[in-house]
């Protein structure tokens, strides 16, 4: 007798489900660093926040934070203070390393990053209209800062989804963010 495989489709389509908790809602976030024509090239700092239409922080915390975690004597956290907005807002009273929030730098290119309603710090998120916040910065380099809106938890449920280009020669190429149910 002849046992049948099942679809390679199939074990991704398992996988997928079992990532994201049945009745979920996620934030997904899309960021694209640029490539930096510089011969001292260092990659930048970046943190991620959600914030309320008054431009206040909507939640206690802050959803990501990348840092040179690997100087010595904890000096990459000096020097984010460069992250001028997200330090003012909440960076200044958030205790690193953060579990689940700080991450090393990293280089030039596009990456996703998704929380789920599940994560604490959205977990007591109303629904309702925000704005992704992202600040990058880069040492011997500039400072950008985009927001997307959001729609949390509302109406018909798809959330939808918002995209903003940086400026040229910025150290943000461009930020996405999505809600999904």
């Amino acid at each position: 007798m002849r046992r049948s495989r099942p679809a390679p489709w199939l074990a991704a389509a398992c996988l997928h489900l079992a990532a994201a908790p049945a009745g979920a809602t996620v934030l997904e976030v899309e960021v694209t660093l640029p490539d930096q024509a510089s011969a001292a090239y260092h990659p930048p700092y970046l943190a991620a926040w959600i914030e309320r239409a008054d431009g206040q922080p909507a939640t206690d915390g802050t959803l990501a934070v990348w840092y040179d975690t690997r100087l010595r004597d904890n000096l990459g956290k000096i020097f984010l203070k460069e992250l001028r907005t997200w330090w003012r807002k909440a960076g200044q009273s958030l205790a690193l390393p953060a579990d689940g929030v700080s991450g090393p730098t990293r280089g030039a290119g596009s990456y996703t990053l998704r929380f789920s309603d599940r994560q604490e710090l959205l977990a007591g998120l109303s629904p309702g209209s925000y704005q992704l916040a992202v600040e990058v910065a880069r040492e011997q380099g500039g400072r950008s800062v985009l927001r997307a809106p959001f729609q949390w938890k509302t109406g018909d449920g798809t959330g939808g989804s918002a995209q903003r280009q940086g400026e040229s020669g910025g150290e943000l190429a461009a930020l996405k963010v999505s809600v999904k149910p």
